[in-house]
């Protein structure tokens, strides 16, 4: 079912108007096992029973054929379905009645889940989105106390290194500043089974070397060498 943006206004036999909020697709199952699939089915919440336009029907090809028990609906040379009478109305049998009244009421979600399943949208396009497109998900509470974790994370942000020259540090020659990392542990090991790498970036001669290490405690190990590779060379 799809809410309908401007209710459609329908007159009963005593005259009282009825707003139809809703249009969509029911499908039904008769007795005998055969479904069949009704299109632009109305939805009237002041209605309890479920009525079928002969009228609509005869529009998609359909024939109805009334005798004194029960009539009879044909497609082609086939038969579609058939009702009894019952009083004076006729009455088609089919099966989960209560299905097809379930599936006419309109679901909400929190809002949490709505958020999250339209990728973590704000709330005032959420209203925008309401306005520009059919089957929006409908939310049950309001979105006021929610906290979402995803959304304060995406938001969160480093203080960008400082750019102003006065707390520049500048080499004056090599090895007076070197700039460092370490990267690892990583999934695929080297021919000689390290897991771990370390840079040594001197400033002055932006020298830069990367060595290997099977464990992370090799970190010193390794700038002892840098550093005298670095004097030696």
């Amino acid at each position: 079912m799809k809410e309908l943006k401007t209710p459609v206004r329908i007159t009963i036999a005593d005259g009282k108007k009825i707003d139809a909020v809703a249009m969509g697709t029911v499908g039904l199952k008769l007795m005998d096992g055969t479904s069949v699939t009704l299109s632009d089915v109305l939805y009237i919440p002041e209605v309890e029973g479920s009525l079928i336009s002969v009228a609509k029907l005869a529009e998609k090809d359909v024939v109805a054929q009334f005798s004194k028990d029960k009539y009879v609906f044909r497609y082609g040379d086939a038969t579609v379905m058939e009702a009894m009478r019952c009083g004076n109305a006729y009455k088609l049998k089919i099966v989960g009645d209560e299905v097809c009244h379930a599936a006419t009421a309109s679901h909400k979600e929190p809002w949490a889940v709505v958020h999250a399943r339209l990728g973590n949208i704000p709330f005032k396009r959420y209203e925008q989105l309401l306005t520009m497109a059919d089957e929006v998900p409908r939310i049950a509470d309001a979105p006021s106390n929610h906290v979402c974790a995803g959304c304060c994370m995406g938001k969160m942000r480093e203080d960008n290194f400082s750019r102003n020259p006065e707390n520049t540090v500048k080499s004056a020659g090599v090895l007076d500043l070197i700039h460092s990392d370490v990267m690892g542990p990583m999934q695929t090991k080297t021919p000689g089974g390290c897991t771990y790498a370390v840079t040594f970036i001197d400033d002055f001669s932006r020298h830069v070397t990367v060595y290997f290490m099977k464990k992370k405690a090799q970190v010193l190990e390794k700038f002892k060498m840098f550093k005298a590779d670095m004097e030696n060379a």
